[in-house]
């Protein structure tokens, strides 16, 4: 049994502990303390080395581990490892760890401060930095950023969630950085510029609750952001940004009177547009996170001439698993999107083929999402659709929604077999689609290892 008191129910609440009432933690503060690491990932391996430059030797706490790594060898482990994070004055997290799990709860409550790489690092480089958060759509937002600036003469680099440790960043210069939502939790500065790309609910189990989940990811705004790009459209979004927004903040959202996205393109009245045809990625949902992108740019730097960061566009290359087309040996049109784990990123897709006959791969993982939303959009649409199910989301979504969907549905036992009936001639599909909807964890290491394997099964032979 654990030597921390689990938190009931009643005690739980509705945002992350001590979300508000941290203090702000430089590298310089960290000297002389009591300083505990928890956990070695890339942002914990980065910590380390950081504070052993300035002379700081942490603790490196693996609580979950049985023995210490090759790389790591002075690292405590197991019932040590717990007893040297109570005893830090300091604790350096890394975002994996959840703050609804017991032990950190119990720490919070015995009065451990907690900071993080993403807050060290935005405590002494917000004014240069731009960040971008959001369910769906950060990453190719906060790259799409840093190539624009690039292109139009102001040069960025893109760290974070993306890959990079920001604080192994340049050390001048702006920094487009992608913050998840993990990493938002522990931030007490925003970035000078903040960018929402959308909100619905995701990792509620990692958070605690829906509400957690979102009070959490807006900290990039409601640390002190001085500017906030958002989409115009999404009156829920813009609500929520709203009601934390700090004082004297600018709020900029894409529409008619800045940039902003449809059918036909990118637009910027007064400015220019871009056809459809010209831009490197799919679907009106990627056309709005360009949109954002000119924008952010566009206020992060206003000496940009506008033109100019409307012309990078069309060189942005577009990230894998996003949309992506999958060369197949069919004749059908495969499509990679593996990245889509929320009912709402597959409706985004469906919604780029609204006249064709699409076969969709859905499920994997179930975190037990609400999805009536995607639901709710097949019963209205007339294109037809196949669902290919898979894993226990896909189970579960036909066991709730199959029967009044007017859509064919079929669970199959893996991906690999689901794929198999879309090479089939039996598949009158033009496009299929893999938006799962869902964690790939039942069936592959992550979202890259599923989209592998579909680009293995449909490769052409040679």
């Amino acid at each position: 049994m654990p030597r921390w008191r689990r938190c009931s129910a009643s005690q739980t609440s509705t945002s992350s502990p001590a979300s508000s009432r941290r203090p702000r933690v430089r590298f310089s503060d960290l000297a002389g303390r009591r300083v505990a690491v928890w956990g070695l990932g890339l942002e914990g391996s980065a910590v380390v080395r950081h504070l052993r430059a300035l002379g700081v030797s942490p603790v490196i706490a693996l609580p979950e581990a049985v023995e210490a790594p090759e790389a790591e060898p002075s690292a405590v482990v197991g019932a040590a490892a717990i007893a040297a994070l109570e005893a830090a004055e300091v604790v350096v997290k890394s975002p994996g760890i959840p703050v609804a799990a017991d032990l950190y709860r119990h720490l919070a409550l015995i009065g451990v401060e907690f900071t993080s790489a993403t807050d060290l690092w935005l405590s002494s480089n917000a004014g240069r930095a731009i960040g971008v958060t959001g369910t769906k759509g950060k990453s190719t937002t906060a790259s799409a950023i840093a190539h624009v600036l690039a292109v139009a003469g102001a040069p960025a680099v893109v760290a974070g969630n993306i890959g990079v440790s920001l604080l192994d960043s340049p050390d001048s210069g702006t920094v487009v950085a992608e913050v998840s939502s993990y990493q938002a939790q522990s931030i007490t500065v925003s970035p000078r510029v903040a960018v929402v790309t959308s909100l619905f609910p995701e990792h509620l189990p990692w958070h605690g609750s829906e509400a957690a989940y979102f009070s959490d990811k807006l900290r990039l705004v409601s640390q002190g952001a001085q500017h906030v790009i958002a989409p115009g459209a999404d009156e829920r979004l813009v609500a929520r940004i709203r009601a934390v927004l700090p004082a004297g903040a600018t709020l900029h959202l894409t529409g008619p009177s800045t940039v902003y996205a449809d059918a036909a393109g990118l637009h910027w009245p007064g400015v220019g547009s871009l056809p459809s045809s010209e831009l490197p990625l799919l679907g009106v949902h990627n056309a709005g996170n360009l949109a954002l992108a000119v924008l952010a740019s566009s206020v992060a730097d206003a000496s940009l001439a506008p033109e100019a960061l409307l012309a990078a566009i069309p060189t942005f290359a577009a990230l894998d698993h996003r949309m992506t087309t999958v060369p197949s040996r069919d004749g059908r049109r495969w499509i990679d999107d593996s990245l889509a784990t929320a009912p709402e990123a597959v409706v985004a897709a469906l919604s780029v083929f609204p006249d064709q006959p699409v076969a969709l791969i859905l499920g994997g993982s179930d975190r037990g999402l609400d999805m009536t939303s995607l639901a709710s959009y097949l019963q209205s649409r007339s294109a037809p659709v196949h669902l290919l199910l898979i894993g226990a989301a896909g189970a579960r979504f036909g066991d709730e929604h199959a029967d009044g969907l007017g859509h064919p549905a079929t669970l199959f036992g893996s991906m690999a077999a689901a794929v198999a009936w879309g090479l089939s001639p039996g598949n009158p599909a033009s496009v299929v689609l893999l938006s799962p909807g869902a964690p790939s964890f039942d069936e592959y290491a992550n979202y890259a290892d599923r989209a592998r394997h579909l680009r293995e099964l449909v490769a052409p032979i040679s």
